[in-house]
C-alpha cells in the first residue's frame, strides 16, 4: 500500500506544478500583450495626433512678410545741414507697399499718393515750419504704360514730355548717379521772373519697374532741402 500512495502524491505534485507552469505563462502573455500594446498604441496615438496638429500650426502661423513689414517702422540718421551733422528720425512709408517703399523725415515731409490708369504716384512736399509748400518736393511717378527705360526717356525728354511741358531747361545730362536704382540724371532749371527754380530728374529702374523721380525747389530751399530729399531717394526700394 505504500508505493500506490507514493505515486499518488507525485502525480498531484506533478499536476499541481504543471497548472502553476502554466497560470505563470498565461499571467505573464497576458501583461506582455496588454503593456506592449498599450505602449505602442500610446506611442502611435501621441504620433499620429501631434504630427499633424504641429504641421498645421505651422501652415497656420507662417508669417506673410512683404518688402514692407521687412523694414521697421522708424529708423534714425544723420545728415549735414550747413556743416552741422543733425539727427533726423524717419519714418517707413507704405502706403503704396505694392509699388516701392522708402523713408521720409516726417516733421518735414507730407506724403500724398494717388493712381490711376495713368500710374502711381507720390509727392512728398516740403513742410518746414509746419507750412506745406507745395513748391518743393520730391515726386516718384511709376507708369502704368511705360516699363523701359526707353519709353521713360521718352516721357520726360520727348516733345511735350515732362521737361518741356513744364518749361524745364536741361542744365546737364549724366549716368554718375549717386543711388542703385538711377540710371541717368538730368539737373534742370525754370527761370520764373523771380528766383529761378532748379532740381534733378532721375530716370530709374528696379525689380521689373522703369519709374521717374522729381526734385523741385527754388533756389534758395537748397541747402535745408537738398540733404532732406535725398534721406527719401537713398532709402527708395522698388517692390517685387
Amino acid at each position: 500500500m505504500k508505493v500506490p500512495k507514493v505515486f499518488s502524491l507525485l502525480a498531484a505534485i506533478l499536476v499541481l506544478s504543471t497548472v502553476a507552469a502554466c497560470a505563470s505563462r498565461s499571467e505573464n502573455a497576458v501583461n506582455a500583450v496588454n503593456g506592449g500594446d498599450s505602449v505602442q498604441d500610446s506611442s502611435a496615438s501621441r504620433s499620429t495626433a501631434q504630427v499633424p496638429a504641429t504641421e498645421t500650426n505651422q501652415t497656420e502661423q507662417a508669417p506673410q512678410t512683404t518688402a514692407a513689414s521687412q523694414r521697421p517702422n522708424t529708423k534714425t540718421e544723420t545728415i549735414s545741414v550747413e556743416g552741422e551733422a543733425t539727427p533726423v528720425t524717419l519714418k517707413l512709408f507704405e502706403e503704396a507697399s505694392s509699388v516701392f517703399t522708402t523713408y521720409y523725415p516726417e516733421e518735414d515731409f507730407i506724403a500724398e499718393s494717388g493712381g490711376s490708369g495713368e500710374g502711381t504716384g507720390t509727392r512728398f512736399y516740403f513742410n518746414a515750419g509746419g507750412t506745406k509748400n507745395e513748391n518743393v518736393y520730391v515726386r516718384l511717378f511709376f507708369p502704368a504704360q511705360a516699363t523701359t527705360l526707353e519709353q521713360i526717356n521718352e516721357l520726360v525728354t520727348q516733345e511735350r514730355g515732362l521737361l518741356e511741358s513744364n518749361q524745364w531747361k536741361v542744365v546737364e545730362r549724366t549716368d554718375e548717379v549717386p543711388y542703385s536704382w538711377a540710371k541717368e540724371k538730368i539737373i534742370y532749371q525754370q527761370n520764373t521772373g523771380s528766383e529761378p527754380i532748379g532740381g534733378e530728374v532721375y530716370i530709374g529702374e528696379a525689380n521689373g519697374k522703369a519709374f521717374y523721380v522729381v526734385t523741385h525747389y527754388p533756389m534758395e530751399y537748397a541747402e535745408g532741402f537738398g540733404p532732406r530729399a535725398d534721406l527719401i531717394l537713398k532709402n527708395l526700394e522698388v517692390t517685387q
